[in-house]
């Protein structure tokens, strides 16, 4: 989590949301870390779990993932777990949960990634609060400059 909360850094210093992602080995090989792209590419597609994915796919040569780790600074949208899904993750860590994203003014579309997993027809393993204090200080603190409070 700690190189992708880095690479979450860079991006906000570029103008990005405050959001990153990795795929990882079990063994924690980083494979791909992504931060988000839609300010830059223009694109509210680029999130920073599917930028992650296409890398990591890209780096292996194969669009199946399966037996890979997906880490987020934030638990995944709707959008990005069904990409994580379709490319065979099954495991993801994520450090701040959907409501301290709600609560940064990020929406999560009205369901969490914990309420959705739930009906996939491949379970996806989500393990929250990784590095939450962290990842959580992203979202408040670029909350805090979006309103000139910090």
């Amino acid at each position: 989590m700690k190189s992708v909360v880095s690479k979450t850094i860079e991006g906000v210093a570029m103008g990005e949301h405050p959001f990153g992602a990795g795929v990882f080995t079990e063994t924690g090989k980083q494979i791909a870390v992504a931060h988000n792209q839609v300010v830059s590419t223009c694109d509210p597609t680029a999130h920073a779990e599917v930028v992650a994915i296409g890398k990591a796919s890209k780096e292996l040569g194969e669009p199946d993932l399966s037996g890979l780790w997906l880490v987020s600074t934030g638990e995944p949208c709707p959008m990005c777990l069904a990409a994580i899904g379709m490319a065979g993750i099954e495991r993801v860590a994520y450090g701040a949960s959907a409501s301290t994203i709600e609560k940064a003014n990020f929406g999560t579309l009205g369901v969490t990634a914990s309420e959705l997993s739930q009906h996939l027809s491949s379970p996806i393993e989500l393990i929250g609060g990784v590095l939450e204090y962290d990842c959580s200080a992203l979202l408040i603190n670029h909350r805090n400059k979006e309103s000139g409070d910090g």
